[in-house]
């Protein structure tokens, strides 16, 4: 492939990734690009709604420390009507006869009294047909054992733990979003170095055809610098595949669409943590939202127990009933009337249900306190992977700049003496691709000691 076929590579892939004129831009920097992600992330937007759901939660719970009032009506149609039947005695009025004592025989008669002649038979109806009732009602639980205080406790606790998701999650998107910004960042600058090193590349290949004219050198040299310029040119393609990849992901990440132009505006920061190493483990298992979460977790268990454990205790309640009604008693109208009314409920037997039950939460809080222990544990493990890991970072910095310190000087002596004919052509392509492996290792390391550092305060709790 001649010259001419590597700049038009070079124009093409330059064109394909230039701003479009009618797209808009936006200058990203690393803070940006974390409001960005922390107002745009689906997940994130999800655990809001779950800290809404539990605060809600929590209102419902105190509620049931207020009576609960209700309104209800209903009409009753008696297909058989109970009646109630009296037999009562039938009276008329008659004059009885007046006898004379000492003979017996009849004088007069008095006046008309009543008299019973018979009886009858009286039906009255217990009800009415037509039954009607409007009734407002008013229940307080008055003693539970501690059932409602500790369910309104749960429901406080479910509320902080869903707070700690939520900042869990706002963590993990920060530093995935640091992640992918500087990963970003990383092969944008990676481009830079190679179409540089290619742009050198290049000079030297001409250089290369001239001493060849010259006769000054071999055919072999020619083909050599080309093969290599070939190499790099595919290298440039490869890193624009990566710039690809690596933009769709922080498109992802912070919510923007893809036919915004990002134009990322930062270098990496290698600046020392401000932290007490001492402490750092203290710091990670207070700081932590994952330990927060399980903590709320555990005592969330604990108060199930209490509460299994009074199962079988008796609950103490009253209520009140005012009614509007017809009939009222016997009086086929409307009417006022009212009930109140103080109970126990108290399970008997329940099949060993409850008991069961207690055994359930038991069994709970055993397993939420030995998740607490593991993931301390698993927190200390992974703090001290982290500082290690910046540590190593630390040292591959200083480490690679004295290569590329190494390397540039190398690459300047190399130039002069292939210039005045004391290197070979080979030598001179092997000392330029050290030169490019070095500065391209050494943007590597700073990259990887940004992202190092955001895990690390990840780790801690502090970020």
């Amino acid at each position: 492939m001649s010259q001419f076929g590597f700049t038009l590579i070079l124009f093409a892939i330059s064109a394909l990734s230039a701003p479009a004129l009618w797209a808009d831009t936006l200058v990203l920097d690393e803070n940006l690009a974390i409001e960005l992600a922390l107002k745009n992330n689906y997940q994130l937007q999800q655990n809001q709604e779950r800290v809404l759901e539990a605060a809600a939660g929590k209102a419902v719970a105190l509620g049931s420390f207020f009576p609960q009032i209700s309104a209800s009506g209903s009409y009753t149609r008696l297909g058989t009507l109970n009646e109630f039947q009296l037999v009562t005695p039938v009276y008329r009025q008659l004059p009885l006869r007046v006898y004379d004592p000492q003979t017996g025989q009849l004088i007069g008669f008095t006046d008309s009294v009543p008299m019973p002649v018979g009886a009858d038979t009286l039906t009255m109806p217990l009800g009415s047909q037509d039954n009607y009732i409007l009734r407002t009602s008013v229940q307080q639980t008055v003693f539970t054992w501690g059932k409602l205080i500790n369910a309104y406790r749960i429901a406080g606790l479910t509320l902080a733990a869903q707070k700690a998701a939520y900042e869990v999650a706002r963590q993990q998107t920060k530093v995935q979003t640091i992640e992918a910004f500087y990963q970003t960042l990383l092969t944008e600058k990676t481009k830079e170095l190679i179409k540089e090193s290619y742009e050198q590349l290049k000079r030297h290949v001409q250089q290369v055809e001239r001493l060849y004219e010259s006769g000054l050198a071999s055919r072999l040299d020619v083909m050599r610098a080309k093969l290599s310029l070939t190499s790099m040119a595919n290298q440039v393609i490869q890193v624009e595949n990566g710039i690809t990849l690596a933009y769709a992901a922080l498109y992802n990440l912070i919510g923007v669409s893809e036919k915004t132009v990002l134009v990322l505006r930062s270098e990496f920061n290698v600046e020392s943590l401000d932290i007490d190493l001492s402490s750092v483990f203290d710091s990670a298992l207070s700081n932590r939202p994952e330990l927060n979460q399980l903590r709320q977790t555990l005592r969330i268990a604990n108060l199930g127990v209490q509460i299994a454990r009074t199962a079988n205790l008796p609950t103490i309640f009253t209520q009140f009933n005012y009614d509007y009604k017809k009939p009222v008693g016997f009086n086929d109208r409307w009417g006022k009337d009212w009930n109140a009314t103080i109970g126990v409920s108290m399970p008997i037997f329940t099949g060993l249900a409850n008991y069961h039950k207690l055994k359930q939460a038991q069994s709970r809080y055993r397993q939420a306190a030995l998740a607490v222990k593991m993931v301390e544990e698993g927190i200390k493990l992974e703090v001290q992977a982290a500082l290690a890991n910046l540590h190593q970072e630390q040292q591959n910095i200083a480490f690679q700049k004295e290569n590329v310190a190494v390397a540039q000087e190398a690459f300047q002596l190399a130039e002069q003496r292939y210039n005045n004919g004391l290197l070979s052509n080979l030598e001179f392509l092997d000392i330029q691709l050290q030169l490019t492996q070095s500065r391209v290792a050494h943007l590597r390391a700073l990259a990887g000691y940004t992202i190092a550092r955001a895990r690390l305060l990840r780790a801690i709790g502090k970020i």
